[in-house]
């Protein structure tokens, strides 16, 4: 049985509510106003962050990216057989469909004009499926905003 003993999926850098906090901090170091903060509690309903400057409203959804270890009580620090890069591609598409909801249900909101972003942990999946999303995004004029947070939270 591989298994790590005193496992906290918390502390990995990748981990959702670290890459949101992350993002946090990098929003008020540029002068954005924090409407709506989550990183503190991923699991609530609803957008993940909102932050406005003097220009925009953005709407932010955060993803982490998968462990490979079990999170969960009698499994915890059990390796899983589900490989991270097929978890991710799920929480990809997830997070997608999530702007997209969240785009409907708020703009009618804010008079200003809404940015939708997406921040992600700089793995490769999300690098190339990013890259497939390109096309559309561009050809339809979306605005659509992908962030990379590194694990030096640059």
């Amino acid at each position: 049985m591989n298994q790590i003993t005193n496992y906290n999926y918390k502390e990995d850098w990748f981990y959702e509510a670290n890459v949101s906090k992350t993002y946090v901090n990098y929003l008020k170091e540029n002068e954005y106003t924090i409407i709506k903060d989550n990183s503190e509690n991923i699991r609530a309903r609803g957008i993940d962050i909102i932050a406005e400057n003097n220009k925009v409203v953005e709407l932010i959804e955060v993803k982490g990216y998968p462990t490979k270890y079990h999170t969960q009580e009698k499994k915890k620090g059990q390796k899983k057989r589900t490989n991270p890069n097929l978890q991710a591609q799920h929480y990809f598409s997830d997070v997608l469909a999530q702007c997209i909801y969240n785009y409907g249900k708020e703009k009618k909101n804010y008079k200003k004009d809404i940015q939708l972003s997406i921040v992600l942990p700089d793995f490769e999946k999300y690098r190339e499926l990013i890259e497939k999303s390109k096309d559309f995004i561009k050809d339809f004029e979306i605005n659509l905003y992908f962030i990379l947070v590194k694990e030096d939270k640059t």
